[in-house]
């Protein structure tokens, strides 16, 4: 952390331990308000999204140190810094703008003598001609996006998410594995004269993305009859690049294009064309209601007082559960089939950006940072991994996500389901003592294993509906939680380098593995005895093919 928040930590850090000392239950008997007070809601009265953060281990006390921390680091300050352009991607040098991607075309963002939002909606406009002529045309019944990462989980989240509430004649499919069995297995269900392949990548280096656009354009050509080079298999190619030029070098010619900014990291592209797939499915109108339910949460980051800011607030509950009281991971659990992808979507969010443990002036951290993000969707998890939250020796602080309004017609169930979600939620805060067992059965002498220590936190989102506004509210949100905790751990929260040296390392044992055993020079000279023997087995076993 920057030194000027240190004494303010030094205080935050005593709330932790005064409130070990207490417990929901208490701090729940003590305030018969407590629900309404520790709730907000996100975005403005178009998002009905409703946030109760009540049953966190936290009281107005520590809230209100929490939020002299913000201020004292000047964590909304920052913010804005980061929306007007401020290149606070130092070692990369670089802005991040993801917010300029969704803002109204009247904001003025100058990035290096750039005009930076005039560009994004006159890209914008292009991807709009371009779906709109796609969907008219209707030759394309199948779209392919090919990419992975932010160039795959964003997109795929969005689709899924909302297919069922949104009519489309456009089936999507996602690749982004580089085991061949993926797209082998999405291509046995394409026909070559109705797909799309909509490759993503903002370097356009990554070898995942080319190994599996070169898979599709062989396919492409032998299930058309034309030549690997005609100019006919452009027109079944998009590409959605930083570096467009870079396709063609690559082998993928496509009849179109449009781009990114490498002020866009690949985790925040959600926002941009890397959506096309989505886009081409649902059209250009829904987009721009998720980008709306985007902007709606920016501008409250930005303008809401410290005390009603919800991405706030939750930013810093999240410093609270892993820095200050130690919890070491953090579930996701959405109570809607169609938020499936959801912890996956998170985890790179959330890991990739703050999973650093040197500062931005170069020292070591001096706290925890980010936790280990996972989840499923409920009420499945319940049956996979609930008995740990409940009774497990971590505590694990857990986020619900729910909607009031179903797209089918089935209330029954979901009422079932939602009560499921708040049961649970009402289990982990307050638990079962061992005097409320025996009150139910006296001559129980299994009564110890039954119970549950209760006190384990949570936060409980709720909306109207799963509609693309309110999508594109709940993924701003978790953006500005993430900016929230790097600004606290005082760590760059953009770049990714933990994930460029495993590639690197990939591509130079790619080059070993074809090579016959007995070419080994190279081999010992270069790696280590471990690696030697993988290297060699793989060899052996691997055929002569």
């Amino acid at each position: 952390m920057v030194d000027e928040g240190f004494k303010v930590w030094q205080r935050v850090l005593a709330q932790g331990s005064r409130i070990t000392a207490t417990s929901l239950r208490v701090l729940f008997d003590q305030d018969l308000t407590r629900g309404e007070r520790f709730s907000r809601a996100l975005g403005n009265e178009n998002d009905h999204i409703f946030v109760d953060f009540s049953k966190q281990l936290i009281d107005q006390q520590a809230l209100d140190e929490l939020l002299v921390l913000a201020k004292d680091l000047q964590i909304i300050e920052q913010f804005t810094e980061m929306c007007n352009g401020l290149k606070i991607n130092l070692t990369e040098q670089q802005a991040a703008l993801h917010t300029a991607l969704r803002a109204d075309i009247k904001t003025s963002v100058i990035v290096d003598g750039v005009e930076v939002v005039a560009e994004v909606h006159s890209e914008r406009k292009a991807l709009r001609r371009f779906v709109d002529a796609v969907r008219s045309d209707k030759k394309f019944k199948k779209i392919v996006n090919i990419g992975i990462g932010g160039s795959d989980l964003g997109p795929a989240l969005i689709y899924d998410a909302l297919f069922n509430n949104y009519q489309s004649f456009v089936e999507c499919a996602f690749v982004a594995n580089i085991d061949a069995h993926e797209i082998k297995s999405v291509l046995s269900k394409c026909v070559a004269a109705e797909t799309l392949f909509v490759v993503c990548s903002k370097s356009f280096n990554t070898v995942e993305t080319l190994s599996n656009a070169r898979i599709a354009k062989q396919w492409l050509a032998e299930k058309l009859g034309v030549d690997i080079d005609s100019k006919v298999l452009s027109e079944h190619f998009v590409v959605v690049s930083a570096y467009p030029d870079r396709a063609a070098k690559s082998g993928v010619v496509a009849a179109n294009s449009f781009k990114i900014w490498p002020w866009v990291g690949g985790r925040y592209s959600i926002s941009s064309a890397m959506s096309l797939a989505p886009m081409l499915a649902f059209g250009a109108d829904v987009f721009d209601e998720f980008l709306a339910g985007m902007r709606a949460v920016d501008d409250q980051m930005q303008k809401s007082p410290p005390e009603n800011n919800l991405p706030l607030i939750l930013g810093l509950i999240d410093v609270w559960n892993c820095s200050v009281l130690g919890r070491t991971s953090q579930a996701f659990v959405p109570y809607a089939h169609q938020l499936k992808l959801l912890p996956s979507y998170l985890q790179q969010l959330m890991m990739e950006s703050n999973g650093k443990s040197v500062q931005v002036d170069g020292e070591p951290t001096s706290m925890r940072t980010s936790p280990v993000v996972w989840g499923a969707v409920g009420t499945n998890a319940q049956h996979a991994f609930f008995q740990m939250l409940h009774q497990g020796t971590d505590v694990v602080p857990v986020e619900f996500i729910g909607f009031a309004q179903p797209t089918h017609n089935e209330i029954s169930a979901h009422d079932t389901l939602v009560a499921n979600m708040f049961a649970q939620s009402k289990a982990l805060a307050f638990g079962r003592s061992l005097t409320e067992i025996k009150s139910e059965n006296s001559d129980d002498e299994n009564s110890q294993h039954r119970v549950m220590p209760g006190n384990r936190p949570s936060t409980t989102v709720l909306a109207s509906g799963l509609t693309a506004r309110t999508l594109g509210s709940l993924i701003a949100m978790y953006e500005h939680r993430v900016f929230v905790q790097g600004v606290v751990f005082g760590i760059n929260s953009f770049d990714q380098w933990g994930v460029e040296l495993g590639k690197t390392l990939a591509t130079e044992i790619s080059s070993l593995l074809t090579k016959p055993a007995e070419n080994s020079q190279n081999l010992r000279d270069s790696q280590d005895a471990s690696t030697r023997g993988l290297i060699n087995w793989y060899r052996l076993h691997r055929g002569n093919r």
